[in-house]
């Protein structure tokens, strides 16, 4: 087995629009976003939340983190911003909403890791379009594209072009766990 669940850094996007009140929200005796780090740390020795400059005030500082400091608020500033400040070549990028997936899924994604822009999980009982790109290993020299590019997931995926690497999910693995809809 290689070593990359020592050098691979990872990263939660977190506390977005859509998740600055979710983060927070009690979830059996802890946070959610508490306990979608803890399932993160379970597999990677190298963990950081990527927060917007604002939020530095609030409770995300109990956490290792990165602050991205650009105008626009969305995710793909946050992956540029996790892809900018890793050391690691390879980067683990998930969300702070996906926190009851299979560690598995991490493992099986790290050990089939070939050095690919992005390799990632959909479907396999849809289309490959069913994707999730906050899910997924992304490769550092993407951050340059990402800040020039689009502000939408899918435009994640049009930047990385013929690069995405997808492989269907496990048949047992309901794809709601990993946030595909």
């Amino acid at each position: 087995m290689c070593d990359w669940f020592r050098k691979m850094d990872c990263y939660i996007l977190a506390g977005g629009k859509i998740n600055r009140e979710r983060d927070f929200e009690n979830v059996g005796e802890e946070i959610q976003l508490a306990r979608s780090f803890r399932r993160y740390a379970a597999i990677f020795d190298r963990v950081k939340l990527v927060i917007k400059s604002d939020q530095a005030s609030e409770h995300y500082l109990n956490f290792p983190h990165v602050c991205d400091n650009f105008a626009r608020t969305n995710t793909v500033v946050g992956v540029a911003t996790a892809l900018e400040d890793a050391d690691s070549d390879a980067v683990f990028i998930g969300s702070s909403a996906i926190a009851d997936f299979p560690p598995k899924l991490l493992v099986d994604l790290v050990k089939r890791y070939k050095g690919e822009q992005f390799l990632g999980y959909y479907d396999g009982k849809r289309s490959r379009d069913s994707r999730q790109m906050f899910f997924g290993i992304y490769n550092k020299r993407l951050a340059g594209k990402l800040i020039d590019g689009e502000e939408t997931a899918d435009a994640i995926a049009g930047l990385i072009g013929d690069e995405v690497t997808l492989i269907p999910l496990p048949e047992d693995v309901d794809s709601r766990l990993i946030g595909i809809k």
